[in-house]
């Protein structure tokens, strides 16, 4: 598949229509717009409109109205904003004019998930929140190691971002289908990997939706912390990095350290071949997320990976029997879903009203109650756990009987292994998506080998990828490298890594392929 750089092109705005939310310039006379850059679907969509309409009016005696622009998935967003920062910068001070004199057509992001949000604090693109509220909603800053809300900078008091629910990744699959060709139902990650579910596999392009990112890499995590725990002294690292020792005048934990390095690289490439097979036993990999489980609730899918309320909205709309969500146990991570203002937001007090609004019990509470009952949505249950942990203690009328809080801690996500998401994903874009024709026809060459021991063989060695978790930091590094010199054109370099990467990985496949082939 021959490579293809795809430039950010000029944001594509498209008006999500439904109650109370209409494209800026045609609300009602004397009723205030806010514009929200969003990847949400279009049932939250509507349904938060309208109730932030009536709730606005109730607290600040007039009703508002919101803009929703979308320009893709969550990677998407992230892709816009730093375009349209990146162009008001100061070319030679890289700082942003002030906010008086930026033109900035969004007022607020909201949702795309806290990776996507610590990508926009990256920028300096958001703007402090009011931590009163955000603190008086959000007890706890964080759940098992995950920021519930996130400050400016380390011992700064700004919060910039506050999340507004609670998500998780796993997988949702057609129990019908998988009955009528005699797959068990999943449980495990490990599940999606079985050869006789290739083509069922509904999969989304992290490239472009990040959700999809962060659901590959419960599947990384998970391999990476079996590996870590697995270390054969484990729990000595443990007490001589809580007791911060130094590596340096330490010889057993220099030693020690050295070997849990070793230990995540080991477990880093396991979840990576992993992934690899799921990728082989895709049917397609989709721009839009919210696709997966649809296609799965339809039948044109046996399996999928998604978000959780992606997967229970569709089980809520077909039926237990033609879709159903599992978040495999140990092995998913909860998560909060942000909102933000940005920098030069036009209607910035009409912003503030509107993260009041999304922490309040109101919207808590329309996130996770059945549709028609009261308080809860009109039209669609949306499924998604709120954030406001008091919420959880009535649980009357809830389309979902959850409890993050309680369940968070089975898995714990690690910050310093997310921050390698931005350079995996170009990984995966070039292994898998790049590359698609090259993989599947290993794949399927491997599949019809005769010979079972031989086939597994094969499978083993497609598993284990040409590629290291020192490979990648090495890219990391070297990028880091180079951007500190402004002159460097770092678009043309991220091309040629990834056309690099798609190359190596396009001779292995057929280097197997050819392996299979022969008698």
């Amino acid at each position: 598949m021959i490579f293809a750089l795809v430039l950010v092109a000029p944001v594509i705005v498209r008006h999500a229509m439904g109650v109370g939310a209409s494209p800026a310039g045609h609300a009602p006379a004397g009723v205030p717009t806010l514009v929200v850059i969003n990847p949400h679907n279009q049932d939250i969509r509507r349904e938060f409109a309208a109730v932030f309409s009536q709730w606005h009016q109730k607290h600040y005696g007039t009703p508002a109205n919101l803009d929703y622009r979308n320009v893709g998935g969550s990677s998407d967003i992230i892709r816009a904003l730093q375009s349209l920062y990146e162009a008001n910068r100061d070319k030679t001070t890289k700082q942003l004019p002030p906010q008086s004199q930026i033109d900035v057509p969004y007022d607020v992001a909201w949702g795309g998930g806290d990776y996507t949000f610590n990508k926009l604090k990256g920028f300096g693109i958001l703007v402090p929140l009011d931590a009163g509220i955000v603190k008086a909603a959000i007890p706890i800053q964080s759940l098992s190691g995950v920021e519930l809300y996130s400050y400016e900078s380390p011992g700064s008091d700004h919060i910039v971002w506050a999340g507004v629910c609670l998500s998780s990744f796993g997988i949702v699959y057609n129990p019908d289908l998988l009955k009528s060709i005699e797959i068990p139902e999943p449980t495990r990650w490990d599940d999606l990997t079985a050869a006789a579910l290739h083509g069922r596999i509904a999969l989304a392009d992290p490239s472009h939706s990040g959700s999809a990112g962060v659901a590959y890499m419960m599947v990384l995590q998970r391999a990476m912390a079996d590996a870590e725990m697995g270390m054969k002294n484990y729990t000595r690292w443990q007490e001589l990095s809580k007791a911060k020792a130094d590596k340096t005048r330490d010889p057993e934990f220099k030693r020690l350290d050295s070997e849990h390095d070793k230990a995540l690289a080991a477990g880093w490439k396991t979840g990576m071949g992993r992934l690899l097979l799921i990728a082989a036993n895709a049917r397609y990999f989709t721009d839009s997320a919210e696709r997966v489980p649809t296609d799965v609730g339809n039948g044109d899918a046996a399996e999928g990976m998604a978000i959780d309320f992606y997967g229970r909205m569709e089980q809520s709309i077909v039926g237990d029997s033609r879709a159903r969500f599992i978040a495999p146990a140990n092995a998913t991570a909860v998560t909060p879903d942000p909102v933000g203002i940005l920098y030069g937001a036009k209607h910035s007090e009409l912003a503030r009203h509107f993260v009041e609004f999304l922490l309040s019990p109101e919207a808590q509470l329309l996130w996770i109650k059945k549709a028609g009952t009261p308080g809860g949505p009109v039209r669609q249950s949306l499924g998604r756990p709120p954030i406001r942990p008091e919420m959880y203690a009535d649980q009357i009328d809830w389309s979902d009987r959850v409890n993050p809080y309680a369940d968070a801690a089975r898995f714990n996500q690690r910050g310093a292994w997310m921050a390698m998401l931005g350079d995996v994903t170009k990984l995966w874009a070039a292994s898998w998506i790049d590359d698609r024709d090259e993989l599947q026809s290993a794949y399927q060459r491997i599949l019809a080998v005769p010979d079972a021991s031989r086939r597994q063989m094969l499978l083993d060695k497609l598993a284990n990828i040409p590629f290291e978790l020192s490979d990648l930091n090495k890219a990391a590094a070297e990028r880091k490298k180079l951007a500190a010199d402004k002159k460097n054109d770092m678009t043309f370099w991220e091309a040629k890594l990834r056309r690099d990467w798609a190359d190596k990985f396009r001779a292995f496949y057929q280097s197997l392929a050819d392996e299979a082939g022969k008698n």
